[in-house]
């Protein structure tokens, strides 16, 4: 390992030189990903906010940005002198308990549904069976949204920034910064119609962002495998269409903020219940161990 990234020891030096190399590391590497990938990201969906390109690029563009987190931790990794080969490999453990895979499949939904209730109960709104999608669309939409449709962002954002920021913070911390970065990410979408985020309130989306991290950080240190939180990620989308207020109720203010309320119900609930320090009953996952 290249000793400037903060990351590895040539065996030399002791643990506390380490340690603080560690601590040095983990604030330029997550500011070199932060920078690549809003640079690369924001740098097409600009030419669709300002309506640069005809509108037929909107959808190519939209998912093309998506990859930004992807290119921003393969740039960092590059820069840094690490191996992308091994980090990737690291990641990618797929012999885990089944049950982790039904979880995250499983939970999107059931949060969408729950909220949905909670919005209907609470609020003069009403159901809207009619409007919901198909069963059969939602096994499709998993799998294109693991594939392009925003499942893929977890290979930047909890497969190299958390573990980035965790080899010198708190899990908590480092998935709250990364929500944070991750909100700031999305933000030009919200000027491009035909994105998921058109029409879509801010605050509560901003709101459900930070929580669902904590969520994602969770599963990722959990299980130590990037698969969970990028097939929690993927279910996400298409179970929006399972919102049975419709679509349209889930895009209000009140709709949007009962599902962000109870997504942050179950992330406390999880800070709760494993701690700040880890949000897992295990180590948390650090980017020296991947890399």
């Amino acid at each position: 390992m290249n000793s400037e990234t903060g990351f590895g020891t040539d065996g030399i030096g002791t643990e506390e030189t380490d340690n603080e190399v560690r601590r040095l590391g983990h604030r330029r590497t997550f500011g070199l990903f932060v920078v690549s990938t809003l640079a690369y990201s924001w740098g097409l969906w600009t030419l669709l906010v300002f309506d640069l390109v005809p509108a037929s690029m909107t959808t190519p563009l939209i998912l093309l940005g998506g990859f930004g987190p992807l290119v921003g931790a393969l740039l960092t990794l590059r820069l840094t002198g690490s191996s992308i080969r091994t980090w990737l490999r690291s990641n990618l453990r797929y012999r885990i308990p089944l049950r982790w895979y039904a979880l995250a499949v499983v939970l999107p939904p059931l949060l969408i549904v729950g909220s949905s209730i909670a919005y209907v109960t609470f609020t003069d709104a009403s159901y809207a069976f009619d409007e919901l999608a198909a069963l059969w669309m939602f096994p499709l939409g998993l799998v294109l949204t693991f594939l392009v449709g925003g499942g893929n962002e977890e290979l930047g954002w909890r497969g190299f920034a958390q573990p980035a920021l965790q080899e010198g913070l708190s899990a908590f911390a480092s998935s709250v910064l990364v929500g944070l970065v991750w909100f700031v990410w999305h933000v030009p979408l919200f000027f491009v119609p035909g994105s998921s985020q058109a029409g879509v309130p801010m605050l509560p989306y901003a709101i459900g962002v930070l929580a669902t991290a904590v969520v994602l950080a969770w599963l990722y240190n959990a299980t130590g495998s990037l698969l969970i939180p990028w097939l929690y990620h993927a279910s996400i989308n298409p179970a929006g269409g399972y919102f049975l207020a419709g679509v349209a109720g889930l895009k209000t203010v009140s709709g949007y903020g009962t599902y962000a309320l109870l997504v942050a119900v179950v992330a406390v609930a999880l800070l709760v219940h494993y701690g700040p320090s880890d949000l897992a009953s295990r180590a948390k996952v650090r980017l020296s161990d991947l890399v």
